[in-house]
Protein backbone atom coordinates (compact mmCIF):
# COMPACT_ATOMS: atom_id res chain seq x y z
CA UNK A 1 0.00 0.00 0.00
CA UNK A 2 2.87 2.40 0.81
CA UNK A 3 4.36 1.74 -2.61
CA UNK A 4 1.07 2.62 -4.31
CA UNK A 5 0.70 5.78 -2.23
CA UNK A 6 4.28 6.69 -3.03
CA UNK A 7 3.69 6.24 -6.75
CA UNK A 8 0.56 8.41 -6.66
CA UNK A 9 2.47 11.03 -4.64
CA UNK A 10 5.26 11.18 -7.21
CA UNK A 11 2.73 11.59 -10.00
CA UNK A 12 1.01 14.36 -8.04
CA UNK A 13 4.36 16.11 -7.61
CA UNK A 14 5.21 15.72 -11.30
CA UNK A 15 1.85 17.22 -12.29
CA UNK A 16 3.08 20.50 -10.79
CA UNK A 17 -0.03 20.87 -8.67
CA UNK A 18 0.47 23.80 -6.32
CA UNK A 19 1.34 22.97 -2.75
CA UNK A 20 -1.53 25.23 -1.63
CA UNK A 21 -4.02 23.12 -3.62
CA UNK A 22 -2.71 19.92 -2.04
CA UNK A 23 -2.99 21.44 1.46
CA UNK A 24 -6.48 22.78 0.74
CA UNK A 25 -7.66 19.42 -0.64
CA UNK A 26 -6.28 17.60 2.39
CA UNK A 27 -8.00 20.02 4.78
CA UNK A 28 -11.33 19.64 2.97
CA UNK A 29 -11.12 15.85 3.12
CA UNK A 30 -10.01 15.79 6.77
CA UNK A 31 -12.81 18.12 7.80
CA UNK A 32 -15.39 16.05 5.88
CA UNK A 33 -14.87 12.33 6.49
CA UNK A 34 -18.29 11.63 4.95
CA UNK A 35 -16.98 13.10 1.71
CA UNK A 36 -14.23 10.46 1.59
CA UNK A 37 -16.83 7.76 2.26
CA UNK A 38 -19.04 9.10 -0.54
CA UNK A 39 -16.13 9.26 -2.98
CA UNK A 40 -15.12 5.71 -2.01
CA UNK A 41 -18.62 4.27 -2.18
CA UNK A 42 -19.28 1.86 -5.04
CA UNK A 43 -22.95 2.86 -4.87
CA UNK A 44 -22.26 6.45 -5.94
CA UNK A 45 -21.89 6.66 -9.73
CA UNK A 46 -18.54 7.90 -11.07
CA UNK A 47 -20.18 10.87 -12.83
CA UNK A 48 -21.66 12.03 -9.53
CA UNK A 49 -18.26 11.70 -7.84
CA UNK A 50 -16.72 13.80 -10.61
CA UNK A 51 -19.40 16.48 -10.16
CA UNK A 52 -18.68 16.60 -6.43
CA UNK A 53 -14.94 16.90 -7.08
CA UNK A 54 -15.51 19.69 -9.63
CA UNK A 55 -17.58 21.69 -7.14
CA UNK A 56 -15.31 21.30 -4.11
CA UNK A 57 -11.63 21.13 -5.09
CA UNK A 58 -9.21 23.65 -6.61
CA UNK A 59 -8.75 23.46 -10.37
CA UNK A 60 -5.23 22.06 -10.56
CA UNK A 61 -5.91 19.05 -8.31
CA UNK A 62 -9.38 18.07 -9.59
CA UNK A 63 -8.20 15.65 -12.27
CA UNK A 64 -5.81 13.94 -9.88
CA UNK A 65 -8.57 13.35 -7.33
CA UNK A 66 -10.85 12.07 -10.10
CA UNK A 67 -8.23 9.51 -11.14
CA UNK A 68 -7.73 8.44 -7.52
CA UNK A 69 -11.53 7.97 -7.20
CA UNK A 70 -11.78 6.13 -10.52
CA UNK A 71 -9.00 3.73 -9.46
CA UNK A 72 -10.65 3.07 -6.08
CA UNK A 73 -7.79 4.57 -4.06
CA UNK A 74 -9.52 7.52 -2.40
CA UNK A 75 -9.35 5.78 0.99
CA UNK A 76 -5.56 6.05 0.68
CA UNK A 77 -5.63 9.78 -0.06
CA UNK A 78 -4.13 10.83 3.29
CA UNK A 79 -1.24 8.39 2.78
CA UNK A 80 -0.79 9.86 -0.70
CA UNK A 81 -0.69 13.40 0.71
CA UNK A 82 1.85 12.34 3.36
CA UNK A 83 4.05 10.66 0.75
CA UNK A 84 3.68 13.76 -1.46
CA UNK A 85 4.95 15.96 1.36
CA UNK A 86 7.87 13.59 2.04
CA UNK A 87 8.79 13.34 -1.63
CA UNK A 88 8.51 17.09 -2.16
CA UNK A 89 10.77 17.74 0.83
CA UNK A 90 13.26 15.14 -0.40
CA UNK A 91 13.44 16.70 -3.87
CA UNK A 92 13.89 20.19 -2.38
CA UNK A 93 16.49 19.03 0.16
CA UNK A 94 14.26 19.87 3.13
CA UNK A 95 14.58 17.77 6.27
CA UNK A 96 11.90 17.76 8.95
CA UNK A 97 13.51 17.17 12.32
CA UNK A 98 11.74 16.44 15.59
CA UNK A 99 13.37 18.34 18.45
CA UNK A 100 12.58 17.17 21.98
CA UNK A 101 13.67 19.52 24.74
CA UNK A 102 13.19 20.34 28.42
CA UNK A 103 13.75 24.08 28.14
CA UNK A 104 12.71 25.70 24.86
CA UNK A 105 15.81 26.74 22.90
CA UNK A 106 16.29 30.39 21.95
CA UNK A 107 16.15 31.47 18.30
CA UNK A 108 19.95 31.46 18.18
CA UNK A 109 20.12 27.93 19.60
CA UNK A 110 17.49 26.77 17.11
CA UNK A 111 19.57 28.16 14.25
CA UNK A 112 22.66 26.34 15.55
CA UNK A 113 20.65 23.10 15.81
CA UNK A 114 19.39 23.55 12.24
CA UNK A 115 22.94 24.15 11.06
CA UNK A 116 24.06 20.97 12.86
CA UNK A 117 21.32 18.88 11.21
CA UNK A 118 22.01 20.43 7.79
CA UNK A 119 25.65 19.48 8.05
CA UNK A 120 25.06 15.96 9.38
CA UNK A 121 22.28 15.05 6.94
CA UNK A 122 23.46 17.09 3.95
CA UNK A 123 20.25 19.12 3.80
CA UNK A 124 19.53 22.47 2.19
CA UNK A 125 16.94 23.42 4.78
CA UNK A 126 15.78 22.08 8.14
CA UNK A 127 12.35 22.49 9.66
CA UNK A 128 12.19 21.86 13.40
CA UNK A 129 9.05 20.35 14.92
CA UNK A 130 9.52 21.11 18.59
CA UNK A 131 8.09 19.10 21.48
CA UNK A 132 8.60 19.67 25.18
CA UNK A 133 9.80 16.50 26.91
CA UNK A 134 10.55 16.96 30.64
CA UNK A 135 11.62 13.31 31.05
CA UNK A 136 14.92 14.16 29.28
CA UNK A 137 16.00 16.00 32.46
CA UNK A 138 17.94 18.50 30.32
CA UNK A 139 19.55 18.85 26.93
CA UNK A 140 17.75 17.75 23.77
CA UNK A 141 17.11 14.94 21.30
CA UNK A 142 16.83 15.42 17.54
CA UNK A 143 15.28 12.78 15.30
CA UNK A 144 15.39 13.16 11.53
CA UNK A 145 15.48 10.80 8.54
CA UNK A 146 16.04 7.75 10.74
CA UNK A 147 18.88 9.38 12.69
CA UNK A 148 18.82 10.18 16.38
CA UNK A 149 21.09 12.74 17.99
CA UNK A 150 20.67 12.35 21.74
CA UNK A 151 22.30 15.07 23.80
CA UNK A 152 19.98 14.68 26.79
CA UNK A 153 21.01 14.46 30.42
CA UNK A 154 18.96 11.30 30.69
CA UNK A 155 21.11 9.63 28.03
CA UNK A 156 24.32 10.89 29.63
CA UNK A 157 23.25 9.49 33.00
CA UNK A 158 22.54 6.11 31.38
CA UNK A 159 25.98 6.13 29.74
CA UNK A 160 27.63 7.02 33.04
CA UNK A 161 25.68 4.26 34.79
CA UNK A 162 26.84 1.70 32.17
CA UNK A 163 30.46 2.78 32.70
CA UNK A 164 30.18 2.46 36.46
CA UNK A 165 28.51 -0.96 36.29
CA UNK A 166 31.32 -2.34 34.11
CA UNK A 167 33.96 -1.50 36.73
Amino acid sequence: MKNTSSNYAKVLYQLSVSNESVIEAEEVLRENPHLVKALASPVVPVEKKYNIVDKIFPGDIKNFIKVVCKNGRITEIFDIFLEYKNYSNEVKGIVEADLYYVEKPTEEQQERLKKFVKKRLNAKEVVLCMTESPDLLGGFVIEAKGHRFDRSYKNRLKALNRKLVRR
